[in-house]
């Protein structure tokens, strides 16, 4: 009897195409902009951006439509198979342990970085101010109340406010960590009251199913939204800007390198057991849509997706760990805002001494844990940190000039580190079920 080869793949897979869609994008982007100019406001070239910028903001508003429901779900099912209550509190503590000890070694990366390269010391002040680089405190810092209150109380508040007044306010606002909160307690609830819930579980499970094929479907014109939305970013990218802070974004660029390719590989390698490149790839469609949106909620569900179907991990552990990074763990938030503060520091003559990077270490660290529950959450937390060390936030108008392209990158270092997360937990709890493309390259056992 014969038996019939497997039917093979058509086409490139998925993360090939949304890199494809990410390199033309860039390229036609940056085409129109040498050619045209940024800030085009009339005519064919217009009409290209706007169609772009709408197909883009379709692609995250189609995420970001999934986001809540989603969360919502899969954190309530992962607490009710957990089976055991106690259980919950092991895996999470593994999980804030986690992300506590990998934001503390970002904040550390930019430290180290931004003491070596000095990006803020020999550069012209006043060119940057010819290029409309100033200083101004954006709206959403001010409404924060950074600057008003100290930074201790803004953090506390952050926590505090993780618990919702009103939880049908809290789905309404989209407000995740509030929801996070929420469905925990109702999911504990459940497990306690047992059998009774059975039937609200049933209609649960069943929306987690939907969410999951919803996913599936949004993925399918991710490559095509991607090329829209990056062509757009690049057609606006100002040269001039970023040739004056070039020293600046090297700096924040090799710090977030140093913390996902030393710091985060040996994690998963040494503690999840688990083949960095092989995660990667595993991931690579969350990473590069993380790096086009810029955020790392929008990206959720797709991240969900990856570590589960293409990296193995069993998805009572993704379901719990991912929704909970994707609002506390900001690596790179947290890596970016340590040179930031410093960079803004070195550009107005101030001479942070070692104690004072020791507050800008500890206050990046707490603040990016609770950026999510913030609005405007990287510039916010920033003015935390600009706050706790006596600095104007006035600083902040220096850097957003590129903020926009260093905001993609470090994105994607948070999801990265949502993913390594992942897997090491996933590994200390058993439950990833694909070792044999996860565990790391061995040698054959001899004949």
């Amino acid at each position: 009897m014969t038996t019939s080869e497997p039917k093979k793949k058509k086409g490139l897979d998925l993360q090939w195409k949304i890199l494809l869609g990410i390199v033309l994008g860039i390229v036609l982007g940056l085409f129109i902009n040498i050619t045209y100019g940024a800030g085009v406001t009339t005519g064919p070239i217009y009409i290209i951006k706007t169609i772009f910028n709408y197909g883009g903001e379709i692609f995250i508003r189609l995420l970001r439509m999934l986001i809540i429901p989603l969360v919502f779900a899969s954190i309530f099912m992962a607490i009710v198979n957990l089976g055991d209550v106690r259980a919950l509190g092991k895996l999470g503590g593994k999980t804030v342990g986690f992300y506590f000890l990998t934001t503390a070694l970002a904040v550390a990366a930019g430290l180290l970085v931004v003491n070596v390269f000095n990006p803020g010391l020999g550069i012209d002040k006043e060119a940057l101010s010819a290029l409309g680089i100033g200083t101004e405190v954006p709206g959403k810092v001010g409404n924060a109340g950074v600057g008003e209150k100290s930074a201790v109380i803004i953090i506390i508040d952050t926590f505090v406010n993780m618990i919702p007044k009103n939880s049908a306010a809290a789905f309404a606002q989209g407000n995740i960590l509030q929801v996070i909160f929420f469905t925990i307690f109702l999911a504990i609830m459940a497990s306690i009251v047992g059998k009774a819930s059975d039937t609200l579980t049933d209609a649960i499970h069943g929306l987690d199913r939907i969410m999951q094929a919803g996913i599936m479907a949004v993925m399918k014109i991710a490559p095509y939204a991607i090329f829209m939305l990056v062509t757009a970013i690049f057609m606006d990218l100002g040269f001039p800007a970023l040739a004056a802070l070039a020293k600046y974004a090297a700096t924040v660029l090799t710090g977030l390198a140093i913390h996902a390719f030393i710091t985060l590989t040996a994690l998963v390698w040494i503690f999840g057991k688990y083949n960095p490149i092989k995660l990667f790839k595993a991931v690579a469609p969350a990473l590069m849509t993380a790096w086009s949106t810029a955020s790392s909620a929008a990206t959720l569900p797709m991240t969900m997706s990856n570590l589960t179907e293409r990296a193995g991990v069993d998805s009572k552990v993704s379901n719990f760990v991912l929704p909970l990074g994707a609002t506390v763990n900001m690596d790179g938030t947290a890596l970016y805002e340590s040179v930031a503060v410093i960079f803004i520091a070195q550009l107005l003559g101030i001479d942070l001494t070692f104690g004072m990077q020791i507050v800008i270490f500890i206050t990046a660290s707490l603040a990016a844990i609770g950026a999510a529950a913030i609005p405007g959450a990287g510039l916010v937390t920033m003015g935390i940190v600009l706050t706790a060390v006596g600095l104007p936030l006035d600083g902040i108008g220096l850097i957003l000039a590129i903020d926009r392209i260093l905001d993609q990158f470090r994105t994607a270092i948070n999801v990265w580190g949502d993913a390594c997360a992942g897997v090491v937990i996933a590994r200390s709890e058993d439950a990833i079920h694909d070792p044999e493309t996860g565990l790391p390259d061995t040698e054959p056992a001899a004949a």
